[in-house]
């Protein structure tokens, strides 16, 4: 079982690494948008101020090396602890977890990982959200002093409600899969051919990110000291720019989020293949 879990692991952590790489951009894009001031700023408009003032290493600003460990890290532990937990769940229960247990199983192995990922995710949000003439070097000292650790795990509270995400992820992925398998008669535990996994996987990121992202939202904010915490920083948007304003910077997240777990699913799926097939040959 241990080597079926670090295979997992190995798996998620390929994926999740990949994931980060293909998704970054839209991810500093997003940050930019969840934090500005500015009421209704555009798309097209924020990408130009980028490029004008920092040009294209502006888009991948804390991808190297924090995010991108952070990315690898935290999926390689997540895979692992939802490989664990679900075969714990069908050795007590006797059954295979249904649509609502492995949303919860998604749910608890996202924030075990929480207090691993959290300070590398934080960090890399101030370094996304800070002026062009910000020091990085400042930035990255005071993160890893007591107290940026200790505000970074502050706003990991979010995680209370923003792991729900991973948990209807998968969840959506796995129930879907299992569906196109049965339909086409393939024996279980089988993988999927990579466009359909990279179709599938943008879809279920696309309806999960949907469910949560006003919190999302405030979690940036409190990531980028914009506010003392994320429901904070939901209340105080709320009462001062309406309900809509949660939302801001939605179409963004949507996007980055479809190609990272697009490309996350893709590779995961033919990772997993191939260490099958390497071990069937051992």
């Amino acid at each position: 079982m241990a080597m079926d879990l670090l295979a997992e692991g190995l798996v998620g952590g390929v994926g999740g690494l990949l994931g980060r790489l293909a998704a970054f951009p839209f991810d500093t894009l997003k940050v930019k948008m969840a934090t500005s001031n500015t009421p209704n700023v555009g798309l097209a408009a924020l990408l130009r101020s980028i490029l004008a003032t920092e040009g294209v290493a502006g888009l991948y600003r804390g991808l190297i090396p924090f995010s991108a460990l952070e990315g690898m890290n935290q999926k390689f532990l997540y895979l692992m602890a939802f490989t664990y937990i679900k075969r714990l769940h069908e050795r007590l229960l006797g059954r295979t977890p249904g649509t609502a247990a492995t949303v919860l199983c998604g749910y608890v192995s996202d924030l075990v990982c929480v207090p691993i990922s959290m300070p590398f995710e934080a960090l890399t949000v101030q370094l996304q959200a800070a002026p062009p003439d910000a020091s990085k070097s400042a930035i990255i000292r005071k993160a890893f002093t007591r107290e940026g650790i200790l505000s970074a795990l502050k706003s990991g509270r979010a995680y209370f409600v923003l792991s729900l995400k991973p948990g209807f992820e998968f969840a959506i992925f796995d129930r879907i899969k299992q569906s196109i398998l049965e339909s086409r008669g393939a024996v279980p535990g089988a993988d999927l051919r990579p466009l359909t996994a990279f179709l599938l996987g943008a879809v279920s990121r696309a309806i999960a990110t949907c469910f949560v992202y006003p919190y999302a939202r405030g979690k940036a904010l409190s990531q980028a000291r914009l506010a003392p915490s994320a429901y904070a920083a939901v209340c105080t948007v709320f009462e001062t720019e309406g309900a809509l304003a949660l939302y801001r910077g939605l179409s963004m997240e949507v996007m980055r989020g479809m190609t990272q777990s697009a490309v996350m699913f893709a590779v995961m799926e033919q990772v997993r293949a191939a260490i099958r097939k390497r071990l069937r040959l051992s």
